[in-house]
């Protein structure tokens, strides 16, 4: 019987300070991760509103472009700009103060962007041959304001249309 006792006493086996020891050890590097991966985590996220708002900008000015270029009339009311196509076919984009709607048949769209305010104006070309509808919207990005221009060229039977009202 005092065989049996040695060999169940020389069992090798962690003590419990050793366990916790390690669990010590474990609990440093998984707090440590924690916060990595935390402020990785707010960084991506700052990187991704940031991305966001430039791809905002970016498709605001191509649909806009776009829209101002393909469509044959353009009726600014306040906050809203109407574009009226060859075929029939509506566009509008309505302004409010923290983002922008794009409203046409098929789908709306909407821009993250801040909106402060829109200016119509009419203005010439250089050579005076041509006249162009001119619409500048103030917007708000990284908290600096900004100015994006665009101009719908408006012609001749559209200037006399409006001289024989």
């Amino acid at each position: 019987m005092s065989k049996n006792r040695k060999n169940l006493q020389s069992l090798p086996a962690f003590s419990i300070i050793e366990a916790v020891v390690g669990m010590a050890i474990t609990a440093i590097i998984m707090g440590i991760l924690f916060v990595i991966f935390s402020i990785i985590t707010g960084r991506m996220l700052d990187f991704k509103n940031q991305n966001q708002l430039i791809n905002d900008l970016n498709r605001l000015t191509y649909s806009l472009n776009k829209d101002i270029f393909e469509k044959e009339k353009m009726i600014v009311v306040e906050n809203e700009i109407y574009l009226n196509g060859y075929t029939g076919e509506r566009v509008s984009y309505q302004f409010s103060e923290d983002y922008i709607l794009r409203n046409s048949e098929t789908f709306i769209d909407t821009f993250r962007v801040k909106f402060n305010r829109i200016l119509l104006d009419t203005v010439r070309s250089k050579s005076e041959q041509f006249v162009f509808q001119k619409v500048k919207l103030n917007i708000k990005a990284n908290e600096k304001e900004m100015d994006l221009s665009f101009y719908k060229r408006v012609y001749p039977n559209e200037l006399l249309q409006t001289i024989k009202k």
